[in-house]
């Protein structure tokens, strides 16, 4: 409001500087971007994306500042020509990723004015730049040691509207998650018609609050953990009542078979075999299981594009084996790459692995290695590049001949490995997405693996 009562009194919002004869350009310009912000299409179309980051309810946002801060770059993108797909998609993660942080929680104003700054210059150059820049703002803050460390101790709380707590909700929501002991989406329960004594969703302590005080936990802080809880429906929460963990849930899984209770527990971060540990034991091993799952929402939405992929969840059948065999694949192929363009190049190898990618890849490289710490090994470039990039590098005219050889010299050798990469990668990107594959393709993701790795092992 201060800027704005700032601009209405003539003052330039770039410089500082006061213009009172610019007053009445100022009151038209505002006029129009009134008219941009109150477009019900537009305003319609965006809280469409509010909910696809997983906030389909108010009471999962943590702050209206994040939501009116997403809706005003949303706002700015649109009328700076940013593409549609790539503006909704940044714009999803960038709300997810606000909520998360608390962003906007201090002073908000400032900080929203300082992000501001920076989209705004960035536009200027390029408008594909302006959904870059708001993941840069986000990478700057979501680093490996605060999904690791900084997220797992903010959900050590009490607190259940902590934006941490509420992000995993809304994470869950992203993950498709029903709610646990229901063969309901989260969402459903959530956003669910208006009406009834009751809400469709209730927040359920998993260790009861009775059964704790008769073990003689009673300090609210800890009976009432974040990580104690769970969005139940409202009838399975009445069948638990105050029953240990491990009478309730004996009674209450029996309607699933194990492949849906293991989902079940995974979606919401549940360790195998939860009901039979001790309080603390569970409030420790869920934390970081929690994290996880925010994070892996986080990917979903298109978050950490250039950063190495996460472990699966178990809850997607059949998929562990596979991506550990694809892991497997991807280790040899890395290991090749470096020895023969080591052996071809020498220390000028790591260009040569730069300089036959295109402009595009090479711009995703950079971004990836930014962070590398000094003087890492140059080589080391080779773990940023996806699977699909690697076959490539083989293939040129002045590696393939020495590459050829860690093959058994096979002379339908690239053919076999073209093929089973285009078998391998899209399975690959499936489990990276937290998206359930196809038997059959996984089938043929495994067969493709073993054919590679029985080419190399055949040297």
């Amino acid at each position: 409001m201060s800027s704005i009562y700032k601009y209405l009194r003539g003052i330039d919002p770039v410089t500082g500087d006061p213009n009172p004869a610019g007053r009445v350009e100022r009151l038209k310009v505002l006029d129009q971007a009134v008219d941009q912000c109150l477009n019900e299409t537009r305003w319609r179309d965006y809280m469409l994306r509010v909910m696809l980051a997983g906030f389909v309810s108010p009471g999962l946002v943590a702050s209206t500042n994040a939501v009116a801060n997403a809706y005003a770059f949303y706002v700015l993108g649109t009328t700076n020509g940013v593409p549609r797909q790539q503006l909704e998609e940044g714009v999803c993660r960038w709300l997810f990723g606000t909520l998360l942080t608390a962003r906007y929680s201090g002073s908000s104003e400032t900080k929203y004015e300082e992000d501001l700054g920076r989209v705004r210059d960035a536009s200027k150059v390029d408008s594909t730049a302006f959904v870059q820049t708001l993941d840069d703002m986000l990478s700057d803050v979501l680093t490996n040691d605060y999904w690791n460390q900084t997220l797992v101790s903010a959900l050590d709380t009490q607190r259940g509207r902590a934006p941490a707590a509420l992000a995993f909700r809304a994470a869950q929501v992203i993950l498709g998650a029903k709610g646990l002991f229901s063969d309901q989406p989260l969402q459903n329960l959530l956003a669910a018609p208006g009406g009834g004594g009751r809400a469709a969703s209730e927040m359920h302590h998993l260790f009861p609050k009775a059964w704790l005080h008769d073990r003689g936990i009673t300090e609210r802080k800890k009976v009432n953990q974040v990580a104690n809880l769970a969005d139940v429906g409202w009838y399975d929460n009445n069948l638990m009542g105050s029953q240990s963990p491990a009478k309730y849930v004996l009674r209450l899984r029996e309607k699933f078979d194990n492949d849906q209770w293991g989902r079940m527990c995974a979606e919401h971060a549940l360790p195998p075999s939860w009901e039979s540990m001790s309080y603390e034991e569970f409030l420790t091993a869920r934390r970081p299981r929690m994290a996880e799952i925010i994070r892996i929402a986080f990917r979903k939405l298109g978050g950490e594009a250039s950063a190495p992929p996460l472990m699966p969840p178990w809850f997607l059948p059949g998929a562990e084996v596979v991506w550990q065999r694809i892991g497997g694949v991807e280790l040899k192929l890395r290991a090749l790459v470096r020895e023969v363009y080591q052996r071809r190049f020498g220390d000028k190898a790591a260009k040569a692995i730069e300089g036959s990618l295109d402009a595009r890849e090479r711009e995703v490289l950079a971004r990836a290695v930014r962070n590398r710490p000094a003087g890492a090994d140059g080589l080391g470039v080779v773990d940023y590049l996806y699977l699909a990039q690697l076959p490539p590098l083989l293939f040129k005219p002045d590696v393939w001949q020495e590459a050829r050889a860690s093959f058994g010299g096979d002379a339908e050798a690239k053919r076999r490995l073209q093929i089973a990469i285009d078998h391998i990668t899209p399975v690959r990107n499936e489990i990276a997405h937290v998206r359930e594959v196809a038997p059959e393709k996984l089938q043929r993701a495994n067969l493709a693996c073993a054919d590679i790795l029985a080419m190399l092992s055949s040297v």
